[in-house]
């Protein structure tokens, strides 16, 4: 069976390139794009578009079968955009450097060097897309403290996202069924042995829910990093020439465009330089 490698050039080819932009300059912009496709493709086979003969139950499971799709996909969206935050500020600048060499969990090992010998992968995809526990809110928190110096995740948003990670477990390694474990963790024992009743509102719930940790990621992360580059510049002064590459780096790290169809902005040297003036200035 042939692998399904898509056509490079078809009626979508503007919108690929403008996300595979975004996917390697900006994370957070490139879950919103994804994260708001999985919204209305499960909005699109709304009854109305349905002919009344094809709305009875055979339409319905299969619409059913769709939710549960895409709501594994928008979970998977998720888990790339924690790792991957981490693995592009490692690869915009040296400025974790010092606190990643503490991490353990981020240790590589000889067959992960192997794994790259093409050279396609980057050092911060190499180091963090292939570790776990992604899955485990208060583990993220306890990652992102110790790199970025906050926690993304408030107890109540924990309780959620753990939640919503049980449902996803459910979806992707029982085919949608509750077993009673998972009814249990998910605090609502008369779930189990029964059907993930996904249906487009809940993808959309779930989706604004998840844009608002991850565009709370960004903008916090984006803050300490930018402002971590630009403090010991004050003494030097700003020079866009020299800095041009890191702040443009951290400057799409820390972005997160909300629009599907909207390429990332341009910068320029006055954007520099009113950054330069606002993260290099003293907090408070």
């Amino acid at each position: 069976m042939a692998f399904p490698i898509p056509d490079p050039w078809n009626r979508d080819t503007a919108d690929v390139l403008r996300d595979e932009d975004k996917r390697v300059r900006s994370p957070g912009s490139f879950f919103y794009s994804q994260g708001r496709n999985h919204v209305l493709a499960a909005n699109y086979f709304h009854d109305d578009r349905l002919v009344a003969t094809a709305r009875g139950g055979v339409a319905l499971k299969h619409r059913h079968r769709i939710h549960l799709a895409l709501f594994g996909q928008l979970m998977a969206s998720f888990e790339f955009f924690l790792k991957d935050f981490v693995a592009t500020a490692v690869d915009s600048s040296s400025l974790l450097d010092s606190r990643i060499l503490k991490e353990k969990w981020l240790e590589t090992d000889t067959s992960r060097l192997l794994a790259n010998r093409s050279g396609t992968a980057t050092l911060g995809s190499m180091l963090v897309h292939s570790t776990l526990g992604w899955h485990s809110p208060s583990q993220v928190n306890e990652r992102y403290a110790k790199l970025f110096q906050f926690q993304p995740f408030e107890t109540s948003e924990i309780e959620t996202l753990d939640k919503l990670w049980v449902l996803r477990h459910s979806v992707a390694h029982n085919a949608g069924m509750i077993i009673h474990y998972d009814a249990t963790r998910i605090g609502n024992e008369g779930l189990a042995e029964h059907a993930a009743d996904i249906d487009a509102e809940f993808i959309s719930q779930t989706f604004d829910f998840l844009s608002s940790l991850a565009k709370k990621i960004c903008e916090e992360g984006g803050d300490k990093l930018l402002r971590m580059y630009f403090t010991p510049l004050v003494a030097r002064g700003a020079n866009y020439q020299t800095d041009k590459t890191i702040y443009q780096n951290l400057w799409y790290l820390s972005a997160y465009l909300e629009s599907r169809a909207q390429d990332l902005p341009v910068l320029k040297a006055e954007d520099y330089a009113s950054d330069f003036e606002e993260y290099s200035a003293p907090v408070g």
